[in-house]
Formats: structure tokens, sequence, C-alpha cells
């Protein structure tokens, strides 16, 4: 029995193995013709490459994929860009979140090269203007100071997408997002809460005093205010920013089908007894029944090696000590219910229920219910039609 345990320890260890070593199915994108994979559905239940032709100028590739039922805000975003010093025809992008199967996905790819300095001075002065615009509509002045319609978080929130809207086109080389404004904005946007009209020393010319002084010391606030949202966008406008050159979608397009599988389980268990007899004791018999995951693998591993499982003890002559036929509910053999959890991808430890009757001595028969325990070997039977790998 050690043996062979060792022996499925061995062949476990060398299967994962072989899996983990088997080469990745690699996808074509034909740029010319418009074509991703030939027109055949794209790989499911497993990490993929994409690969595609590409003109040498070309510095970044973004490929976006997400299920065309739902938001863009649930998209695996990728990113390819040549090795340091060098010119590249090709690209070559690993897609690690795997695609379920038999669904749709819209698959966006992006393609950039470097932007000009006139593209980014432009971009910049785009940014801020706009951020200078949201500020003033948001912006009063009143007796007690400065006064903003939108809440600290929000201000920051807004001044963030306003940034991210405008590189809709852009990208930096790594493909890194805009991180947000930093803790020095927050605070200067904290510090107006302190500020003190009555401080304020400044006049100008067609207005009182009191006037002039607030209207002067608000805009002065406002002023280091945009100063440091300026800031921090020249810092990350780098001038080594890449601009969008070319873009592909294809929508709803699908995923190969994969057929389904039922688990079947075969092994050895035991059920204890003790109901009218002097102490506990065990019957033991092969077992044959069927499991049924509570996921997929490759989405839910832990959940997938669970499972609810059903079958039946295969010995139709077992006893107890008294010499009493222990029999079930089918072709007179206990049938059992219960949980599985599969571990070395091919054994299963089933833990559960079993019905089942004894033929007492006097010819009456009693039914009952007990728990059992079992190891089985796993072997998956395929329904349909499809590939099976």
């Amino acid at each position: 029995m050690k043996n062979l345990l060792l022996f499925c320890i061995l062949v476990t260890a060398l299967s994962s193995q072989l899996q983990a070593q088997e080469a990745l199915t690699t996808v074509n994108l034909d740029l010319i013709q418009n074509r991703i994979n030939g027109g055949m559905p794209l790989p499911a239940e497993e990490k993929f490459y994409i690969q595609g032709a590409i003109p040498n100028e070309v510095g970044l590739v973004k490929v976006e994929l997400f299920p065309s039922k739902k938001s863009d805000k649930t998209k695996n975003t990728y990113y390819w860009k040549p090795p340091f010093g060098y010119k590249e025809l090709s690209f070559h992008i690993l897609v690690e979140h795997p695609l379920r199967s038999s669904e749709d996905y819209q698959i966006e790819f992006s393609f950039f090269q470097k932007a000009t300095q006139d593209e980014v001075a432009e971009l910049r002065k785009l940014i801020k203007s706009n951020l200078s615009s949201y500020l003033n509509t948001i912006t009063s002045i009143k007796k007690g100071g400065v006064v903003f319609e939108d809440s600290n978080d929000q201000i920051l929130n807004n001044s963030n997408e306003i940034v991210e809207a405008g590189l809709r086109y852009f990208a930096l080389p790594d493909g890194a997002s805009f991180p947000g404004f930093s803790d020095l904005t927050r605070k200067k946007l904290e510090q107006r809460k302190k500020l003190k009209m009555g401080d304020a020393k400044f006049n100008i010319f067609g207005k009182s005093k009191e006037e002039d002084a607030r209207v002067v010391y608000a805009n002065k606030y406002l002023e280091e205010l945009q100063g440091i949202l300026f800031s921090e966008v020249d810092q990350f406008l780098s001038y080594n920013l890449l601009a969008i050159v070319d873009e592909k979608k294809f929508m709803n397009y699908p995923t190969e089908k994969k057929p389904n599988s039922i688990p079947l389980n075969i092994g050895y268990g035991a059920i204890p007894l003790s109901k009218n007899l002097q102490s506990k004791e065990y019957v033991h018999s092969p077992y044959v029944g069927f499991s049924f995951p509570l996921g997929n693998r490759t989405f839910a591993k832990f959940m997938s090696n669970m499972s609810v499982s059903a079958g039946m003890f295969l010995s139709k002559d077992m006893e107890n000590s008294m010499g009493e036929r222990i029999g079930g509910v089918a072709f007179d053999r206990p049938v059992y219910v219960g949980l599985g959890y599969n571990f070395f991808r091919f054994l299963r430890l089933n833990a559960g229920g079993t019905f089942l009757n004894t033929e007492k001595l006097n010819g009456s028969t009693f039914n009952d219910f007990q728990p059992f325990v079992g190891l089985s070997a796993e072997f998956r039977l395929w329904v349909g039609f499809g590939d099976k790998k």
C-alpha cells in the first residue's frame, strides 16, 4: 500500500511538471487583413500568447480584453515594449488571465510611437487649461474665505479624471498610468480652511479695501494651488511620452468551446456500524461514484477541488460481526452521498453518509444512515464533442 501511494505521488509530480513545461498556444494578429487567430475562436481556460508584425517605429503595444456583456472596468490590460536600444518588427504578449469558455470578448489593440515635443507641449497646455477652468467653476470668494462647491476628495478625483482624459491617446514607455495628485495637493486644499481674510493686506483700484483684500488674497491661494497641480502634471508628462498611432478593435469575439467532463471516482471506503452491536465495528468495500466540483479549476482552484459526491459500494457480501448481511437501496448495495476533496490531481478523499439496510437474523430488515469515509482515484469522463486538451 505504501509503495502504491508513493508511486501515485511520483506520477502526479511528474505529470504536473510536464504540464508546467507544456508550450503555450500562440495567437497571431494580422493587421493587414484585420484578423486575429485566423478568424478562429480564442483559446479558453489557459494562458496564451498574442503576436503580430508591427512597424519598427512602434514603441509600445497595449492589449485590453474584457467580456462583451460586462463593463470595460473588468478589463485586463497587457503591455509590450521592445528591449532597450532595439527596433523590433513584431510584438509578443502573454495573456496571463485565462478567458472563459464559450463567451464573447472585446479585444482592443493600441499601438504607440514616440510623441513629438510639440505634441507633449500641446497636451500639457490642454490639461492645465482644463484644470484651471474646473477650479474657476467651483470656486467662490466669500467673507469667510475661499469656498469650493466640491469636497477635497471630489476635487482630487475630478482633477485626476481630467488628466486621465487628456492622456487618452498617450502613454509612458512602461505603460504606467497617472498615479493621481500627491499629498502635497491635498494639504494645499486643506490649507484654505485656515485662511484668515483679516490677514489680507492688499488693495486693487476700483474696489473697497475689504473686497480688494479678499479677492487678492484668495487669488494668491488659487495661484499657489494651480502651481502645485501644474507642477505635478509637468512632472508626469515627460518628453518621452508615446502617442497612439493606430487602434484595432474586435467586438464580440468568441472563445473556444470546452467539452464538459464528469469526474468518475473508483475507491475503497469504510462504514462504521454500532447500532444493536456490542461495540463499534467497520465494514469495508470498494465503491464507485461521481463527483460534481463546486468550481472551475482555472478560475477557482480551491473550490474546484471541493465537490459533492454520490455513488454506491460494490461489495454484496458485507456482514457485521453477528453475521447479518449489509445491503442498500440500489441494486441491494449501500448508496453514499457526501463531500469530496481532490488532491494530487487524481486522488479524492470522500466523506459523508451512507444509506444502508441490515438483514437481521430473524428475517426482518433494518434501514439505517451511517457515516462513511473513503479514498478514491479520479478519472474524467468527457461529455459531448470537442477538444479534450
